[in-house]
């Protein structure tokens, strides 16, 4: 007797960091369609622009094709743009892989040199190129930090945060206006540590995203 698909609703919420930044993907066993999705100035003072893109890869030869489903849309302060408002399906078949992403334009990001991470506490220790700008307790968002892990740990990536999530900046080295380090916590990882390899984007918590999506298994 076959079994009847199953339905699942998921909301799915990240603040928006700096650079590209995938938001979901369609799991295996899955056809999915996204019933809402917006994202909402959270800063001060602030005007960033976002687009949102529907990507299509296929599973054969790796070749991807964006759809912007919204470009260079700007957001005003103390609101909010909806991004879908109806329904769009988004697929994982033996041909077709779906994923959607959101890249924004935003002001004050800095490019991070080093980043030293003390396990237990989660204490981190954040140095960037130039100044940075940030006081104590301010939102803070980061992307693109690559960092290594003992083999056998069980970390699935070497790009952090992952997933994404906002901070909160304990204490600035030096003055506002000339500091390059500052510190935060982002929690412990269990024992095992991580050494910073490169890269890495910061920046002031401007966007966050949230979207709703229908997930019917197909198994």
């Amino acid at each position: 007797m076959a079994v009847a698909p199953i339905n699942k609703f998921i909301s799915v919420a990240a603040p928006v960091a700096p650079g590209e930044q995938l938001l979901y993907e369609v799991p295996t066993g899955v056809s999915s369609i996204l019933l809402y999705a917006q994202v909402s100035n959270v800063g001060i003072g602030t005007y960033p622009t976002v687009s949102f893109i529907h990507r299509r890869e296929s599973r054969s030869t790796g070749n991807t094709r964006d759809i912007r489903i919204i470009k260079d849309a700007e957001v005003p302060p103390n609101d909010a743009i909806i991004l879908i408002d109806g329904r769009l399906v988004l697929e994982k078949t033996v041909t077709t892989l779906d994923r959607l992403y959101i890249n924004a334009i935003q002001t004050g990001i800095v490019t991070i040199t080093n980043v030293e991470y003390h396990e237990p506490t989660g204490v981190t220790t954040i140095t960037t190129l130039t100044e940075h700008g940030f006081t104590a307790n301010s939102e803070i968002a980061m992307s693109g930090i690559a960092m290594t892990c003992p083999s056998g740990s069980g970390i699935t990536t070497t790009i952090f945060p992952s997933p994404q999530k906002s901070y909160v900046v304990d204490s600035i080295v030096d003055d506002v206006g000339t500091s390059k380090t500052f510190t935060t916590n982002v929690g412990s990882a269990n024992g095992i540590s991580h050494t910073y390899v490169s890269g890495g984007l910061v920046g002031p918590l401007q966007l966050e995203f949230i979207g709703s999506i229908l997930e019917n298994s197909t198994v």
